[in-house]
C-alpha cells in the first residue's frame, strides 16, 4: 500500500476542497438558507473534481460547461418525472454513457456520471427548483475561483488530460469493456427498481451509490470493489456516529471540512480512503441542509440500508462480470479446442511490437 502524498500542492488542494464546502455552509447560516447549502457545496466540489488543471481559460470553460450540463440534465429529469418508461430509458442511457470513459478520462467520466445522478434524483422525486439550480451554479463559480487560486501552487506536470482529447478518445473507441459498459446501467436500474419495490429509504440513493462505487473497468478487480464498498460503508457509520453524538452546527461543519480535506489527499487510487472521505462529506452536508427540520439523523438508518443494498448489487454484478469473462478462457483451454499449430514462416519475431 502506497503512502499518502503530503506535498505542498496536495495539502493546498485539500484546503481548497475544505473551503469549497465550508463557504456555502457559512453563507447558508448567514442567510438562513440551509436547504441550498448542499446544492452549492456539491457544485463547488464537483467543479474541483472535474478541474482539468490546465490553463486559466480551459478551466473556466471546462468547469462552467460541466456545471451547465448537470443543471440541464436535472431539468430533463424533471420533465420526464411521472413518465415511468421514459425516465428508465433516460437513466439507462446516461448510466451506459457514464460507464464508457476509462479511468484516465477523469473529466468526461465524472461529467457524465453527475449528469446521470441529476436525472436520477430529479426523475425519482427529489425536490428540484430554480433556487437549487442557481445555488449549484453558484457553487460552480466558487469552485472555479478556488481552482484559479490553486494554479499558484500546482506543479508543472500536475495537469490532467485535455477534455477535448478525452472526447476524441472515447469517440474513437477508447472505452471500457463492452460487458462492463452494459453491466453498469443494468445494475443501476435493477438496484433502483428493487429499492422502490421494497420501499427502501429512497431508491435514488441506491442508484447513485451504485454509480459512484461501480465506476471504472478497473473496478472489476475485487479488492478495488472491496475497498470502495468498505470505505462507503464506514463513511456512513462515521457520519452516523458524529450526528448521534452532537447536534452542533459548528461540530458538523468541522467534520465536513476534515472530510473534504482528505478527498484530494487520499487520491482517487486509494479507494477506501477516498470513498470514506467523500461519503462522510456528502452525508454531513445533507444533514446541514436539513438543519431547520432537525437534521438528517432520523433518515441515516435508511441511508445505511440503501448503501448496503447498493454495495451488494455492485459486488454481485462484478462477480457475474468476472464469471462471464472467465468462461471464454475455459472454453479455449478445454480439450479439443486447442489452437492449430502456428506456421513457422508466419511467426512473429518476439522482439517485434505488435
Amino acid at each position: 500500500m502506497s503512502s499518502l502524498q503530503v506535498g505542498r500542492p496536495v495539502l493546498v488542494r485539500g484546503v481548497l476542497f475544505s473551503l469549497a464546502l465550508v463557504i456555502p455552509i457559512a453563507l447558508g447560516f448567514f442567510f438562513q438558507a440551509f436547504p441550498l447549502v448542499s446544492s452549492g457545496a456539491l457544485g463547488a466540489m464537483f467543479a474541483l473534481l472535474i478541474d482539468p488543471k490546465r490553463g486559466l481559460l480551459l478551466r473556466v470553460i471546462a468547469i462552467g460547461a460541466g456545471g451547465a450540463l448537470v443543471v440541464a440534465a436535472a431539468a430533463l429529469g424533471v420533465l420526464v418525472h411521472g413518465h415511468h418508461w421514459l425516465s428508465l430509458a433516460l437513466l439507462f442511457l446516461l448510466s451506459w454513457l457514464a460507464a464508457q470513459p476509462k479511468p484516465e478520462h477523469a473529466y468526461l467520466g465524472l461529467l457524465v456520471k453527475y449528469a446521470a445522478v441529476a436525472v436520477l434524483l430529479a426523475s425519482f422525486g427529489f425536490h428540484a427548483s430554480w433556487d437549487l439550480a442557481f445555488a449549484f451554479l453558484g457553487g460552480i463559480t466558487l469552485g472555479i475561483c478556488l481552482s484559479l487560486v490553486g494554479m499558484l501552487y500546482e506543479e508543472k506536470d500536475d495537469g490532467g488530460s485535455e477534455p477535448l482529447d478525452e472526447f476524441r478518445a472515447v469517440l474513437h473507441g477508447d472505452t471500457n469493456d463492452r460487458l462492463f459498459g452494459l453491466a453498469v446501467p443494468v445494475t443501476v436500474l435493477a438496484a433502483t427498481l428493487t429499492a422502490r419495490y421494497f420501499a427502501f429509504g429512497h431508491p435514488a440513493w441506491v442508484g447513485l451509490t451504485v454509480l459512484f462505487v461501480m465506476h471504472t473497468d478497473g473496478a472489476t478487480e475485487l479488492h478495488h470493489i472491496r475497498d470502495r464498498v468498505l470505505g462507503t460503508f464506514l463513511g456512513v457509520l462515521a457520519s452516523s456516529a458524529l450526528l448521534y453524538s452532537t447536534t452542533s452546527l459548528l461540530a458538523i461543519t468541522f467534520g465536513v471540512a476534515v472530510s473534504a480535506f482528505f478527498i484530494p489527499v487520499a487520491g482517487k487510487t486509494r479507494y477506501m480512503a477516498f470513498s470514506f472521505a467523500i461519503t462522510c462529506a456528502v452525508l454531513l452536508l445533507i444533514d446541514i441542509a436539513m438543519f431547520l427540520q432537525g437534521g438528517d439523523f432520523n433518515l441515516l438508518r435508511w441511508r445505511l440500508i440503501d448503501t448496503v443494498s447498493a454495495c451488494v448489487w455492485v459486488l454481485a454484478s462484478n462477480l457475474v462480470v468476472r464469471l462471464i469473462q472467465k468462461r471464454p478462457r475455459r472454453q479455449a483451454g478445454a480439450p479439443g479446442n486447442s489452437a492449430p499449430a502456428a506456421d513457422p514462416a508466419s511467426a512473429t519475431d518476439p522482439g517485434q511490437k505488435q
